[in-house]
């Protein structure tokens, strides 16, 4: 085999940081077999993904990127690889069949992209975790012809993920769908609208298919083809909350073959058909603090604003919801029976007993603003207790107990409203200001900050200031206007002071600490040394950075390893750490020695790790078609095995029940006394064990 290669690169001492990958394929100096520094970028986008590493930012300049980009590089949690526009600019990925493609990775955010005319999926993301696709525009994926229909954005078997404040529109399958077990990620503040497959009915907002365990929030979907958001065969126990779902071309949210799912807080609006639908077996459904109105009026398949049928009945509740119809149809629908009235369907069903048959009161909704109005049914009315319940609105807006509308709700809080949007406060929140002196100095470093500039004049006045001091450290909320705080290492830190009023409204203001080394006081010199520098995997090396030194006041607190394959050790005391090579790669081993007032350098090294190889076997035989009897030679001394474990035995078997061997020497003979053709093997092992065989035929006459 080949020997593990262990090369500790003389002085490769440096501070710690990030890095960030420049693209700008408008540069005459753009390269994509450069370094992607500003002075030289990378031309291609798929350049930059191709060597982007955990914790380097790749930072696209603005302009239109006829390409397919494959990320090839994971992060890790406290360091992920990003994506992103420059700033201020328009960045296109258009052309290719995936825009960004994302397979087997994690850690991993794309932001800011416009990406458009893909034949696939414009963001395809599979067998991944940990990925973030943030406010990207995607648009025109796929064509509208059958076999060849795409999503705006496709998560396939991904876990652990955030969809956040995206625009996905004119794609011919979903705007965004979650299919192959995906779980555990949340679609949240997106807007999708005008997906159609166009040749027929499909394509829905939002789709979630055998995906159990997401969670769906603040998205606004409307003039889909299909249903604006649904949850299909096996998507069970969503939480559906604060979405806003109109005039799509089936159903507002609907429910099919899916238990436990909880649709709550959503506002429904005059879509084909049921509003909210709930179907096909999907039992222990909670439907609630919903406004759902004007849905399958005339539908050419079901109507109602809210719909349950027969087979989903079981462990399903729906209370405090507020529908309405203005034309005169079904308006609910349980155990497959429809009921045109409110009073009729909770005297038969008794169901939805806190439920309202009244006018939303909603600001415009044929123009898609769907904000109460004062006097509105669906204000202070809500039941803030059911599973599910969000703290904030659609907009992020927090529960507001409007003075004007007798509380009615249930709950730790009985003035939530109704539907995706909170009625909005006439409150202000406080005016926060923050001063902090000094604002630098060597550490320790004792600060005092003063937010009494702080205002609210109106009816609210300020009850709380909360202290962040940037460096894990929070004081409050207290009524005093001013905290003090000692910083111990070193940076510049965020000073963040939140000041909120009886309401409950508030209103922060930052300022920033620079915390410096004493004069003279230096981060560590470290040093690191690996051994053993070779061997055959697994090997066992011992990684020693007892060497660092660091002469001044601040001495060394602690080092931290990185083997370069994932294992981190540290922070610790011990300057030693081990480390077993399991498989076959180059990994760059790094320890960062750090000194108690959080200065640090690294010092990195290279290791090769090759497995063990089988020799490779060679084989003569004769003489050939020769009569007997006859003496023929078996000769494997042709055989080779390069590595660290070489050839250690021959076994020969001349194929008429004679085996020689195994023994050191490479050749044997045999007497063959009857005609016949024999097939003469040779193995060759090594003194690892490991083994390859030749054979070759021989003729007797």
């Amino acid at each position: 085999m080949a020997l593990v290669a262990l090369a500790i690169v003389p002085g490769a001492a440096r501070a710690v940081g990030g890095t960030t990958l420049y693209v700008d394929r408008s540069n005459p100096s753009c390269s994509d077999s450069g370094s992607g520094t500003i002075d030289q970028p990378y031309c291609r986008i798929g350049a930059a993904a191709g060597v982007a590493a955990a914790g380097q930012t790749v930072q696209v300049a603005a302009g239109t990127y006829p390409e397919a980009v494959t990320v090839s590089g994971s992060g890790i949690s406290s360091a992920p690889i990003v994506f992103t526009t420059a700033p201020g600019a328009t960045v296109t990925v258009s052309g290719g069949s995936n825009g960004f493609s994302i397979s087997g990775k994690s850690w991993v955010t794309v932001d800011g992209f416009t990406v458009t005319s893909t034949s696939s999926h414009g963001i395809y993301v599979s067998s991944s975790s940990h990925i973030t696709i943030s406010n990207n525009h995607l648009s025109y994926a796929g064509q509208p012809v059958s076999g060849s229909t795409a999503d705006g954005i496709r998560l396939s078997g991904t876990t652990d993920s955030l969809v956040a404040g995206n625009t996905a529109d004119h794609n011919t399958y979903a705007g965004i769908e979650l299919i192959s077990s995906s779980t555990r990620v949340e679609l949240r503040g997106n807007t999708t609208f005008a997906n159609a497959s166009v040749y027929t009915r499909r394509a829905p907002g939002i789709r979630l298919y055998s995906s159990p365990g997401n969670t769906v929030d603040g998205n606004v979907t409307h003039d889909n083809e299909d249903s604006g958001i649904e949850s299909y065969s096996g998507s069970n126990n969503t939480l559906l909350y604060d979405n806003v779902a109109y005039r799509n071309g089936d159903h507002g949210i609907d429910d099919y073959v899916t238990t436990g799912q909880r649709v709550i807080a959503n506002t429904v609006y005059d879509n084909v058909t049921a509003g909210i639908n709930v179907e096909g077996g999907s039992t222990g459904a909670t439907v609630a603090n919903n406004i759902s109105v004007d849905n399958g009026i005339n539908s050419p398949r079901t109507h109602s604003d809210i719909r349950v049928e027969s087979g989903s009945t079981s462990g399903t509740t729906i209370d405090y919801d507020l529908v309405h119809l203005s034309t005169s149809d079904t308006l609910l629908i349980w155990n497959s029976v429809s009921y045109s009235s409110l009073s009729s369907f909770q005297a038969a069903t008794g169901q939805e007993l806190h439920g309202r048959d009244a006018l939303p009161g909603w600001a415009n909704p044929a123009n898609g603003d769907f904000h109460l109005t004062p006097g509105s049914s669906a204000i202070d009315s809500a039941n803030s207790g059911v599973s599910g319940q969000p703290d904030l609105d659609v907009e992020g807006n927090q529960r507001y107990d409007d003075p004007a509308t007798p509380n009615s709700g249930a709950g730790p809080r009985t003035y939530d409203d109704r539907g995706a949007y909170e009625l909005a406060s006439s409150d202000a929140p406080p005016a926060a200001s923050l001063g902090l002196s000094p604002s630098s100095g060597p550490v320790p470093l004792s600060v005092t900050a003063d937010a009494s500039g702080a205002t609210d004049t109106d009816g609210t006045p300020i009850a709380t200031y909360t202290f962040d001091f940037g460096d894990g450290t929070v004081v409050g909320p207290q009524a005093e206007p001013t905290a003090d705080h000692e910083y111990d290492t070193v940076g510049t830190f965020t000073v963040t002071v939140t000041v909120r009023d009886t309401a409950g409204l508030a209103g922060t203001a930052t300022t920033s600490v620079s915390a410096q080394a004493p004069n003279g006081d230096l981060p560590p010199a470290s040093a690191l040394s690996v051994t053993p520098t070779s061997g055959t995997a697994p090997v066992a090396v011992t990684a020693d950075a007892s060497a660092s030194t660091d002469t001044d006041s601040s001495p060394i607190a602690s080092y931290t390893f990185n083997f370069g394959d994932g294992t981190v050790v540290g922070p610790q005391s011990d300057p030693t750490a081990g480390h077993t090579y399991t498989v076959a790669g180059t990994f760059t081993v790094t320890v960062t020695v750090r000194d108690t007032i959080g200065q640090a350098s690294t010092s990195t090294g290279t290791v090769t790790v090759q497995v063990d190889l089988p020799p490779v076997a060679a084989l003569t035989v004769g003489p050939n078609n020769q009569r007997a009897p006859v003496t023929v030679t078996a000769d494997a001394s042709g055989s080779t095995d390069t590595d660290a474990t070489p050839i250690a035995s021959y076994t020969f078997n001349f194929g008429d029940g004679t085996v020689v061997g195994p023994q050191p020497g490479a050749t044997a003979t045999h007497l063959y006394t009857s005609k016949g053709n024999y097939r003469v093997t040779v193995t060759v092992t090594d003194t690892a064990g490991q083994a390859s065989t030749r054979s070759q035929n021989v003729r007797v006459r």
